[in-house]
């Protein structure tokens, strides 16, 4: 037969005559003389052949063996292979199901340690303000904006250039938003746009910032947003309309590895949500909401404004780059742009548009320090008028 091998065709005539009987008529003389290559004896040919058999019979018996024990090694392995599937997907949820409980343990403590400490505001605030004497006044087209920048309040530091902590902080803001208060009188401003470029509290993100934290990170958090509220509802008492925006730093955010975190999950974004409680009773305040970015707008007087923390921005290429960024996909025709972050005081016009980089509250930490690098704590003032845009700039000092 075609294709046959020597072993098939052997098979072949030794089955045909003792198994199938297809050859059963053929003599076993005459058979052997096929099988074996040369003529034997009818009885010696009958034993040969059934010997044949026997070894035909057990080599089949072998290999089907062999082929079972084939088919149930691979089994195995499907199997092993599935187990190994299933183990590792066992795996991977248990580490996303701690993943979820340790962010549920993170978040429940600190809501508990966050109305612990708002609990005891009025021991670690109190009253920041003495409202005699205020009121508005006679009002004109002016408005003011009045950027609030790196506070780090719970930062404590004290070298040859500056001296810092909490105490200190609180009587800085107070001094800046009592000459602020001065000027938005002096220049009869009917509105007050209060910019937020966060920091507000020095936060726990690397090891220095926790060796140089005088407060609880909470209590850093809660402290900060009770001084804001205190401030925005004085300052308020100066004009018709106050509008409150706020952007978020880099010290708030919850994980330490910049790499690892997320820019918007950040613990500052819980300011906001606090001013707006705070604040409810006050029908001249509005709390503008977090539009899910870094970046916030201002229109005073008609002039756009976009401010943002700065971390992520150098004053130099802001107009260039923001301005057109910002026009392609906001259709916004930004004047100015209002960062922080770099805790010093600089300016860069391109374009047409003016990139202000504002002043720190806290001025010169231990880092700065081993640096040399010096800035005279301030915060800013803008006084804007429908013609020119921003008509004065203050650098309020507060040190």
């Amino acid at each position: 037969m075609q294709n046959e091998s020597q072993l098939d065709y052997h098979k072949r005539l030794v089955y045909g005559k003792l198994v199938d009987k297809t050859l059963a008529d053929m003599d076993y003389t005459e058979l052997a003389e096929l099988v074996y290559g040369q003529p034997y004896s009818s009885d010696v040919a009958r034993r040969m052949l059934y010997g044949s058999r026997r070894t035909l019979e057990l080599m089949d018996a072998e290999r089907a063996a062999g082929i079972e024990s084939g088919d149930m090694l691979a089994e195995l392995d499907t199997k092993m292979i599935e187990i190994r599937k299933q183990t590792q997907k066992y795996y991977d949820q248990r580490r996303e199901w701690n993943k979820i409980l340790s962010v549920d343990a993170r978040q429940e403590h600190l809501c508990e340690s966050l109305i612990e400490a708002a609990e005891n505001l009025n021991d670690s605030v109190g009253c920041l303000y003495n409202y005699n004497g205020c009121g508005v006044g006679t009002t004109s087209d002016n408005e003011a904006v009045l950027v609030f920048s790196d506070w780090h309040l719970g930062l404590k530091t004290d070298n040859v250039f500056n001296k810092f902590n909490t105490e200190i902080c609180k009587s800085r803001v107070q001094t800046v938003v009592d000459k602020a208060a001065e000027r938005i009188r002096l220049h009869s401003c009917r509105k007050l746009h209060i910019v937020i470029l966060g920091d507000l509290y020095h936060g726990a993100i690397h090891n220095s910032a926790r060796v140089a934290s005088e407060e609880l990170v909470c209590d850093q958090l809660m402290q900060a947003a009770e001084i804001l509220a205190q401030s925005v509802e004085y300052l308020s008492q100066f004009v018709e309309e106050t509008e409150v925006y706020m952007t978020y730093g880099n010290h708030a955010r919850t994980v330490q590895n910049k790499n690892d975190s997320i820019h918007r999950d950040n613990m500052e974004r819980i300011v906001p949500w606090w001013l707006e409680q705070r604040l409810a009773r006050y029908d001249n305040i509005v709390i503008k909401p977090d539009e899910g970015h870094e970046f916030v707008f201002v229109t005073s007087c008609g002039h756009d404004i976009c401010a943002t923390h700065g971390d992520n921005d150098s004053v130099r290429s802001a107009p260039r780059l923001l301005a057109t960024l910002l026009q392609k996909k906001c259709g916004r025709n930004i004047e100015y742009i209002l960062l922080g972050d770099k805790h010093h005081r600089e300016s860069f016009d391109e374009l047409g548009v003016t990139a202000l980089l504002c002043g720190s509250l806290c001025g010169t930490d231990d880092y700065a320090n081993n640096k040399r690098l010096y800035s005279e704590p301030s915060q800013l003032l803008l006084i804007t008028n429908p013609e020119c845009g921003v008509d004065a700039e203050y650098r309020i000092k507060c040190n």
